[in-house]
């Protein structure tokens, strides 16, 4: 009998014993259950770019006679051929319909479209670009073909009634700019409002500038300029901008490879899945932690210069109490941007805080730490500076034909508009702390 009680004792101690080491496995694997209800915090991840498989395409020409002279000269003509390109890029991606525009905006039926590659349409006087903004449909990607003469022009608040449909919803904006051909008049130069004729033969150097205005989701946005880009053989310059909240084409927390960690550990404890957050526990409470990842700068096409020296970090840590996440107050996390010798555009981005400072021990704590441009960081393209011509009072003599009056203030007051929405996103990084 004591025989018995003694094997009995000791099959009891040796299966406690193998729960807890199991336990214990389990804690530093990141294996076991969650102790509590876990929900990541809403509005965490960045909007969706989703590709659209098709996607209606409404192309608005301005039928105003300051964009007959594109028409006009045969020699190193990219507009007269801008119909077929347009036909076939938007067709590729979905419905399209055509449109005409000045005061008013008219459908053009069947291959009425077509005509638009010569001078007859081109009578209208008036050009409200506005109205065909306040027209478009957000859920279509809208082209609109322009010379950016806007008729009792106030582009500031053009670029409000974007930034309110488009940026706001995080949509975005996009300016091709293609140099042409041009023999025609040129309306409303320099303060007194004067009418020149402007004639660049086939000098290159002396092309016009048009641009394409397209407006929709950014990366049906993409998807168009690519297709357009492919399709442009004239060698015309041409030139890309794209106005939107994401600066990178790979700026996941997900994307980025893991090059050091210190007092921090990997773990799958929660079972986040594959949503760009990453977790991790804590060796030591009281010491200071560190991560660095490696990020590389893939600048979408068409996107603004930036300045890395004008890159600024905004760190928001938040910690569940219960089915809530409140905010904290403080926290002493650091984020450095360190260029990477001999591999241009590559970044080491390195986070260091102390937990014992910065997060809630025994809780969940999420960081949300988004790396963006100042003002002074986020910068227009040097063409639209040399495309530029400032509304001064100009005769005959200093008119430049070559360049687009007020341009710089144009796609400055856009490029102002998507910043003033919110901070844009350079990189991303969302990732919960263990500290129980």
């Amino acid at each position: 009998m004591t025989r018995k009680i003694f094997l009995l004792m000791t099959l009891i101690v040796v299966i406690s014993f193998s729960v807890l080491t199991a336990g214990c496995l389990e804690d530093v694997l990141g294996t076991s259950e969650p102790t509590e209800n876990f929900t990541l915090p809403p509005n965490v991840q960045q909007a969706a770019r989703q590709v659209n498989e098709k996607v209606p395409v409404d192309v608005y020409f301005d039928a105003t006679v300051s964009m007959k002279g594109y028409t006009t000269l045969a020699a190193g003509n990219v507009y007269r051929t801008l119909p077929d390109i347009l036909t076939d890029v938007g067709s590729s991606m979905g419905e399209v319909n055509f449109y005409k525009f000045s005061e008013q905006i008219t459908l053009l039926e069947n291959r009425d479209y077509r005509n638009y590659s010569s001078p007859a349409p081109y009578y209208e006087i008036v050009t409200a670009i506005q109205n065909v903004v306040a027209q478009a449909n957000p859920a279509h990607l809208s082209v609109i073909v322009t010379d950016l003469f806007e008729s009792d022009s106030d582009w500031s608040s053009m670029a409000r009634q974007i930034r309110t449909k488009y940026f706001d919803n995080h949509l975005a904006v996009a300016v091709i700019g293609i140099k042409n051909s041009f023999n025609g008049e040129v309306f409303d130069v320099g303060l007194n409002a004067a009418k020149f004729d402007y004639n660049s033969n086939d000098n290159t150097a002396l092309f016009r500038p048009f641009y394409l205005m397209i407006l929709g989701q950014e990366a049906d946005i993409t998807r168009f300029m690519e297709k357009f880009k492919e399709r442009q053989t004239l060698p015309n310059e041409t030139h890309y901008l794209m106005l939107s909240e994401n600066l990178s084409t790979a700026n996941d927390f997900s994307s980025m490879p893991m090059t050091d960690l210190q007092n921090f550990y990997n773990t799958d404890k929660l079972k986040l899945g594959n949503n760009g957050v990453k977790e991790f526990g804590l060796d030591k409470f009281a010491e200071p932690a560190s991560l660095t990842v490696q990020f590389t700068y893939k600048p979408q096409l068409g996107a603004c210069p930036l300045n890395m020296e004008e890159i600024v970090p905004d760190v928001k840590i938040l910690v569940q109490e219960g089915e809530e996440w409140q905010p904290l107050d403080s926290n002493d996390v650091n984020v450095t941007l360190t260029p990477i010798e001999g591999n241009p555009n590559s970044f080491d981005v390195t986070v260091s805080m102390t937990p014992e400072r910065s997060l809630r021990e025994g809780k969940y704590n999420f960081v949300h730490i988004s790396l963006s441009p100042t003002e002074k960081g986020y910068m227009l393209p040097e063409w639209v500076r040399n495309w530029n011509m400032p509304n001064v009072d100009v005769d005959k003599a200093n008119f430049d034909g070559s360049k687009t009056i007020n341009l710089v203030h144009v796609i400055g007051s856009l490029k102002d508009s998507v910043f003033a929405t919110a901070p844009l996103k350079l990189i991303d990084m969302n990732f919960v702390v263990d500290a129980h």
